[in-house]
């Protein structure tokens, strides 16, 4: 690798996913939503192992999602556990997230306990044995080539992100995450929480155009004036309306629109904004404006943000 090159990231858990996934793949459609419980419990066969998960059960558990543990009864033998009080579709993404702590890491060590602060939709690519178990629960539920047939075959609205999180089993919003990341679109995913912004993604194409938010580099970054993601009076836009993309993104050339959609919960004040962008030459910021914003951006997608 040259010195100074991006270091490509890891995709341990995508290949080990994708083996399963070639294996299930004469099921068709039926395959959908993926029997994790039933895939745990065959798996040692699958990889001719010793050591099976027997047992894949709920747990009231209170700090942490999962559970990947020995029998205590006959060190032969796995356990996985899951929050009982968690939502089918976040249960369905633990347990696949545990099987790939037995897939992958069940060599180095004795337990798994994971809490929802490591256990997240997105994939980061990072070499660490949380992300890879995300990266191979993420692929495992909705594989790459069929989430691309199902984006590529229309235009990518929520209604349509929506139906794909139903069809496979998944939360709305690991939905949308898995079409960002899959897209051949610039795209970019947003998650407001309490009118502030937690964490983003974007796709391929959009970083490599390199658009900047346009935010402050201190304090909470914010719905910025003249967005759906500002007007409190539009709780859902699922096809998505013209937005100036400069309103989002300070680069962006003047006259250039992009569409961006609004998905608000109805039990949270928790809003997801998803900006499908026109693929255009973004102009450069001014000197002394460029690492001041690619620093923020790097600061707030890797899932920090600043506070008052």
């Amino acid at each position: 690798m040259t010195p100074g090159a991006p270091k490509s990231p890891d995709t341990t858990g995508a290949r080990a996913a994708n083996k399963i996934s070639h294996w299930l793949e004469p099921l068709g459609e039926g395959r959908f939503p993926i029997d994790v419980d039933h895939l745990a419990l065959t798996a040692h066969t699958m990889y001719r192992r010793d050591d099976p998960i027997t047992r894949v059960h709920g747990a009231d558990w209170k700090d942490i999602d999962g559970c990947l543990a020995r029998n205590p009864a006959n060190s032969k033998e796995w356990w996985l556990s899951y929050k009982k009080a968690a939502s089918p579709e976040r249960q369905r993404f633990t347990k696949a997230h545990e099987l790939g702590h037995y897939v992958l890491h069940s060599q180095l060590q004795t337990e798994f306990r994971c809490g929802s602060a490591v256990i997240v939709e997105k994939d980061t690519g990072e070499e660490n044995i949380e992300a890879q178990a995300n990266q191979f629960a993420s692929y495992l539920l909705m594989p790459a080539n069929h989430v691309r047939q199902e984006i590529e075959s229309g235009e990518i609205t929520f209604d349509l992100v929506s139906e794909m999180a139903k069809f496979y089993g998944v939360s709305f919003e690991a939905m949308c995450i898995r079409v960002v990341e899959i897209t051949d679109q610039p795209a970019v995913l947003v998650y407001w929480d309490n009118g502030m912004m937690r964490r983003w993604s974007r796709s391929r194409p959009a970083r490599l155009q390199r658009l900047r938010l346009e935010a402050p580099p201190n304090g909470p970054l914010e719905p910025f004036p003249d967005t759906l993601a500002a007007n409190s009076s539009v709780r859902q836009c699922a096809e998505g309306a013209l937005v100036p993309a400069n309103r989002w993104f300070k680069n962006a050339p003047p006259g250039e629109m992009l569409r961006e959609m609004k998905h608000t919960s109805d039990a949270l004040e928790r809003v997801l904004s998803l900006l499908i962008i026109p693929k255009f030459e973004p102009r450069w910021a001014r000197d002394g404006e460029e690492s001041v914003s690619d620093t923020f951006d790097r600061f707030i997608e890797s899932g920090q943000y600043p506070t008052r």
